[in-house]
This record gives structure tokens, C-alpha cells and sequence, in this order.
């Protein structure tokens, strides 16, 4: 029998997080055991929509005498966060994570509502797939009726970049075509209940957790959470009373947890000397709409996921000191194993990382050059041992003088970007070059586009 002492540390973990130190940035927590108040102080509290709820001690599951509470509500109600009292929480970058159930999964059934009930559009459950309407649907989920489920969303400010999970595990990536994904003048996040457009795509059903931050969360981060939040309160005991087991092999046959999926094993090795790479990241995405479907880290060169059968995959192992690569993987049947084999190259920089092109005679960084270079901002935070060399460049139209300004213009936006990201500045060199040096003859319109560029390239700092 656990005791009320550990029981207590138990649920506080279950539900507050406190199993990710990291939480630098703010972030507000409602586990209902303070009615609508968050676990943090001086927060918002969340208000009740349509008919009021009740606050219910539930069973935890596997367990004799533990509990969580929970906010139960009825059809077309809900709750609301109000960030204007928030102090404007939701304006910018942010993550919505909730851990709740639906009593009913028969048609569309209504999640987040942005716009205070003025619009349809937003998110839903429909049909067990993630949706949001009408711009965007996801694959089907583990989304059951009556059963409790992880759910995050987020929305990245700059990229526009929308992205939801289910149990951890990503289902759905778009770019919001425009701030759909985003809280009007109202400043009101409505969970649960229904517009007044359709007023009818709703289901009673149960909330054991929310919490919003003001950030994009990290898939590994939503993975871990989801693992935490859903945890076997006796794993958890035992966690407390036990040192963890050291994996210090990856075993040579995965134990298969679901049958029904497909068994993919690899290894990831130095192609010049056949060693392993240990912790190099291995990233799955789904070749169709490229959306993340599973992250992990080799042990001794060793990757393993269970994937869906009768799909197409991309594998991309990245490590430090090497050049990443990609391998396509298809899975045909079920119950097979697929093995795969990733040989990673040593690092070079003969070529840029990334190359951010810009429209006629402007130096303004757009979104598709934006996501470009979001997505190596984190490599570079990663390698304080590699300097950036900015080089900018510009088509041949008009004034040489002036379209060499404009390059050098091009290079300072990239590199004040790139120190709002936290690069520091003694990191980052740049030069422009005008048109003295085009990538393809200026001959058409869209040779000419191709021209209007910064590269963006890593050296190694020298010691």
C-alpha cells in the first residue's frame, strides 16, 4: 500500500510536470484540485461556458485509493481563458495542452474555438481524425469515446506553422492561411464549446488537465508529457523506490507492442570507418505531407519504431560532426520487419546550409524564407564550434551600386534575425556581392528569382 505521502508526490507529478525541469518560460497549469484557479500564482482563472460543471473525483486507473480531480461538463458548455487578463499569454507563439474525454465521437465535436463563437472554423474531432476547419484534416487518431486522451495544439508565430498531436505523437502540420489559429478581439480561448454558426457539433465529456504556454513546445517534449500524464500510477511508485534500469545496448530483436504495425530497425554508421553513431537523432516522417510521425536517439547505432503498415516514410538521421541523410522507407505488410541501414558522411561546408530567396528589390525576410531559416536556427544553437557566413546576392536589374546596397541590406536582416534568435553577433560574418555573382543566367523572371538570395553557410571557428 502507497503511502498519503507518496501518493501525493505521485499525482503531482502525474499532473503538473515536474518531471521537466526545463519550464524557464511561463506556462499556466489546471488540474482542477483548486477548483478553476491554475497550480501557479496570481493566474486567470478559467470561466465556465453554457451550463456550469462539476468538480469530480476520479478513480486513477491500476490503482486502489488514488484519485484525480476533474472538471465534468455538459453538451455545448465548456470552459474559457480569458487572455486579456493573461496579459496577452496567447498573442504571439504558443501551446495548448489538454488530457480529456468525449462522451460522444459520433460527428464533428468541437475543441478549440478562437473566435468567441463567431466563426465555425477552428479545431475539432470528426470522424476520430484531427480537423481543423475547413483548411486542414488530419490521419485517424486514437480517439476514442469515453476514454481519456492527450491532445496539443500549437501555432508558431513567425512560420504561421500549426501543428497538433495526439498521445504524443503528431497528426496534423499546416500553415494557417492566415490567423484563423489565432484569438480575435475578444481574447477568449473557448474549449468544448460549439460556435453559434452550427451550434450543434458538441459532446458532454470530462477535463483532467490544461495547460497553455507561451511558447511552441518540441515533439519530444509533447512525448514525454503525454508519457508522464498517462503513466501507471504503479510505475510511478516503483519509479520512487527503484533506480531506473541502464540501457546500455539496444536489444537485437524490438519487442513488438502492437502487432498490426510493422517492425522498422536500422542502424546508423560512420561510412568511413563502419563504426556506429551513437545519439544521433532519428526523425520519421510521413513522405505524403512530410509531418512528423516519430522521434528517437541510437544506443550504440541503433534505431527502432513501429510504424503503420501500407505507408511511405522518410528516416533522416542527423549527428554531430556529419552531414545528415535521408532514406525513403515503405511498409507493405503487417507483422514484417523492415530493416534499413543510414551511412552518414563527415561534415563539410562546401556548399550552403540553407539558401533564403527574396522578391525584387526588397530586403524583406518573407514566410517561405522564414521557415527556411527557422529550421536551422536550432542547429547552430547546437554548434557553438561553427561561425555563419552570410553571403547576399541580387539579380541584375538596374543599378549595380544600388543592388549591391540591397545585398548588404539582405545580409543584415538575416543576421539581426538571427541575433533576435539568440545567435550572438561575434558568431555571424556577411558580405554582399550584388549581381557579380548569380547562381543561373539572368535570362527570365524565374531565373532572376533564383538570384535574389542569402546563403547562409558554417564554417568552423578556428582555435
Amino acid at each position: 500500500m502507497i503511502s498519503k505521502k507518496n501518493a501525493t508526490y505521485i499525482l503531482t507529478i502525474l499532473f503538473t510536470g515536474l518531471y521537466f525541469p526545463s519550464f524557464s518560460q511561463s506556462q499556466w497549469t489546471y488540474d482542477f484540485n483548486n477548483a478553476l484557479l491554475p497550480i501557479e500564482n496570481a493566474g486567470p482563472a478559467l470561466k465556465p461556458l453554457g451550463q456550469a460543471g462539476q468538480f469530480i473525483k476520479e478513480k486513477i486507473p491500476g490503482s486502489e485509493d488514488l484519485s484525480r480531480t476533474t472538471y465534468r461538463f455538459e453538451k455545448n458548455s465548456g470552459l474559457q481563458f480569458n487572455n486579456s487578463e493573461a496579459k496577452g499569454f496567447l498573442n504571439k507563439s504558443f501551446t495548448v495542452e489538454i488530457y480529456f474525454k468525449l462522451d460522444e465521437l459520433d460527428s464533428w465535436k468541437r475543441v478549440l474555438d478562437f473566435k468567441n463563437r463567431k466563426s465555425d472554423y477552428g479545431s475539432y474531432i470528426y470522424d476520430g481524425k484531427l480537423n481543423f476547419y475547413d483548411f486542414a484534416i488530419g490521419e485517424k487518431a486514437p480517439v476514442k469515446a469515453n476514454q481519456y486522451v492527450h491532445y496539443v495544439y500549437s501555432r508558431d508565430f513567425e512560420t504561421k506553422i500549426i501543428k497538433m498531436y495526439i498521445n504524443g505523437q503528431s497528426k496534423l502540420e499546416f500553415k494557417d492561411p492566415g490567423t484563423e489559429g489565432m484569438l480575435d478581439n475578444d481574447q477568449v480561448l473557448n474549449f468544448f464549446q460549439d460556435d453559434l454558426v452550427a451550434n450543434h457539433e458538441s459532446s458532454a465529456g470530462s477535463i483532467a488537465l490544461i495547460r497553455v504556454y507561451d511558447r511552441v513546445m518540441t515533439p519530444v517534449f509533447i512525448r514525454k508529457s503525454y508519457q508522464t500524464i498517462s503513466k501507471d500510477y504503479r510505475e510511478t511508485a516503483k519509479s520512487e523506490n527503484e533506480k531506473p534500469e541502464v540501457v546500455t545496448s539496444a536489444p537485437e530483436k524490438p519487442v513488438r507492442s502492437n502487432s498490426n504495425l510493422v517492425n522498422v530497425t536500422g542502424r546508423v554508421y560512420d561510412g568511413k570507418n563502419l563504426k556506429p553513431v551513437n545519439d544521433a537523432e532519428v526523425t520519421v516522417r510521413k513522405s505524403v505531407n512530410d509531418s512528423l510521425v516519430a522521434l528517437a536517439k541510437t544506443v550504440n547505432g541503433i534505431y527502432k519504431f513501429e510504424l503503420t503498415p501500407f505507408e511511405s516514410y522518410k528516416i533522416s538521421a542527423q549527428a554531430d560532426g556529419f552531414q545528415s541523410r535521408s532514406i525513403a522507407v515503405k511498409t507493405t505488410n503487417r507483422y514484417e520487419e523492415v530493416k534499413s541501414l543510414i551511412s552518414l558522411s563527415a561534415e563539410t561546408y562546401d556548399a550552403p546550409l540553407r539558401t533564403l530567396y527574396f522578391t525584387q528589390s526588397t530586403e524583406v525576410l518573407e514566410d517561405e524564407a522564414l521557415s527556411e531559416i527557422d529550421s536551422i536556427v536550432s542547429y547552430f544553437q547546437r554548434r557553438p564550434d561553427l561561425k555563419i557566413i552570410l553571403k547576399g546576392h541580387t539579380d541584375n536589374t538596374g543599378n549595380f551600386e544600388k543592388n549591391l546596397d540591397l545585398s548588404r541590406k539582405r545580409v543584415e536582416t538575416v543576421k539581426t534575425y538571427l541575433t533576435g534568435k539568440g545567435i550572438p553577433e561575434n558568431r555571424i560574418e556577411g558580405a554582399g556581392y550584388g549581381p557579380a555573382q548569380p547562381n543561373r543566367v539572368n535570362q527570365s523572371e524565374t531565373q532572376k528569382k533564383s538570384n535574389r538570395r542569402v546563403e547562409v553557410w558554417a564554417e568552423p571557428v578556428k582555435r
